[in-house]
């Protein structure tokens, strides 16, 4: 599973109350009946030392397997056949064997007199980060957009969704050839209308027989005062809607979508108040409140296969201040799981000891046999001595039932390759999971390093 960028917030954040519960309509019986069948709460475990989370779910703590040691091997730049250096990373994936990745494009077009180059040149690399095939395509697969892009893995191969404005999706198989022609998921709208909803903001995650799109909807033209609605839909990896588009909130910003084992975790911004949709599976209709992040955008995650669901967040600039990245687990209510007494989110920190200033735009956050895996790149020193520079952090943090700031965590601080000590402006960072190792994609705006990651 792919999981999307999370913006950095700055520094200095005023809190925020978090907003009290919102009342979320009834969906239709059919509606209800459609999707009564797509969520999946987790199972409590049956050992005896049980306790009650703040949120209410009475669970069993558990001591989750960790980490002990993540070994890194020699890293290597990413170049195309003729030598030429493969930049610009966007986004990767597994499919099957090999990895796909996502990068910037020789065409290019210019706007507000800057050169801009679309991010659709797609690259298949080994599972060691070698090139196996290039494709450039350039503008063909949507004229003048120049925007991200989702990758998400399908049957048999990948499809790629507009992260937005527009709803594009596209269909490839696993060499990163294109099948068939595009399609919109949603009615394009012309620039000229005042009276449609024009799609603005796109989040996908894959469950099951297809993928759940968060999609932000406006009246166009766009400016200050701009209100946009947030709908949700499932589709089948051709396109075909599974369930009825349906709306879970009037004013959104910046959707993000996770799923595990048939539940659904959707959370946005509402202004400054970080909001959150958790579906379990077998419920009519999502659970919708706030989460006291203190504006700070939320990232959902997929901790296990059991439908259990959690949020990571970066809280100020600083990982080694109050703040930092954060993240807690949710129960099946999609309330944090906290420490026993404890209330504030904001105590809730994973980055304690990654000795760095986070600088990256991006945390990429994975799953590996019940462990949450996040790669990070900030400003630090990599020992006493040495001058600042960007710093690779990985961290993993075991899964129980317990805060996940309470978990035992492993930290594995890196150089960049050759001894460099900056990175580009747009740092990204991707963690690809094999049987036998992960591949850290680590990219910028000038070239791709891949590093064979081992763990015990």
């Amino acid at each position: 599973m792919s999981f999307p960028a999370l913006p950095r917030q700055r520094a200095g954040l005023r809190a925020q109350s978090p907003a009290s519960l919102l009342v979320y309509p009834l969906l239709s019986l059919l509606l209800t009946a459609l999707l009564g069948g797509c969520g999946g709460g987790s199972a409590a475990s049956s050992a005896s030392n049980s306790q009650t989370s703040s949120g209410g779910d009475s669970t069993s703590l558990t001591t989750p397997a960790s980490t002990t040691a993540i070994t890194a091997g020699s890293p290597a730049l990413v170049t195309l056949a003729g030598g030429a250096a493969l930049k610009g990373l966007g986004e990767a994936l597994v499919v099957g064997e090999h990895v796909i990745v996502l990068s910037a494009s020789d065409a290019e077009i210019t706007l507000n007199k800057k050169i801009v180059h679309p991010r659709t040149r797609l690259s298949v690399l080994d599972k060691n980060g070698a090139l196996i095939s290039s494709v450039d395509y350039g503008f063909k697969l949507a004229d003048g957009y120049v925007g991200d892009w989702l990758l998400l893995p399908s049957t048999d191969g990948f499809v790629m969704l507009q992260a937005g404005p527009g709803t594009r999706m596209l269909q490839f198989d696993a060499q990163a050839r294109q099948i068939g022609a595009a399609l919109d998921l949603y009615p394009t709208v012309a620039a000229s209308s005042t009276t449609e909803l024009a799609a603005a903001e796109n989040a996908a995650a894959v469950d099951g027989n297809g993928f759940w799109l968060a999609t932000t909807f406006s009246l166009l033209p766009i400016n200050d005062k701009t209100q946009y609605l947030l709908k949700l839909c499932k589709y089948d990896f051709a396109g075909r809607q599974l369930t009825p588009p349906f709306q879970i909130a009037s004013s959104a910003v910046r959707p993000r979508v996770a799923t595990s084992d048939g539940t659904v975790l959707t959370t946005w911004l509402d202004g400054s108040t970080a909001m959150l949709a958790m579906w379990p599976r077998g419920l009519g209709a999502p659970l919708v409140h706030s989460l006291g992040t203190s504006g700070a955008e939320p990232q959902p995650v997929a901790l296990d296969s059991k439908g259990k669901m959690g949020a990571i967040w970066n809280g100020k600039a600083s990982f080694i201040s109050p703040g930092g990245v954060l993240g807690v687990a949710l129960d099946k209510s999609g309330v944090a799981v906290l420490p026993t007494g404890r209330t504030e989110l904001g105590l809730e920190i994973l980055s304690t000891q990654w000795a760095a200033s986070g600088r990256a735009p991006t945390i990429d956050a994975r799953l590996l046999q019940g462990k949450l895996l996040l790669a990070d790149v900030g400003v630090g020193t990599y020992s006493s001595g040495d001058p600042q520079g960007d710093v690779i952090v990985l961290a993993d943090y075991a899964i129980g039932t317990a805060a996940l700031s309470a978990q035992k965590s492993t930290i594995q601080r890196m150089r960049l390759y050759g001894g460099n000590l900056t990175m580009g402006n747009f740092p990204v960072l991707r963690q690809l999971i094999f049987a036998d190792h992960t591949l850290l994609l680590v990219g910028d705006e000038y070239h791709l390093e891949a590093f064979r990651i081992t763990r015990q």
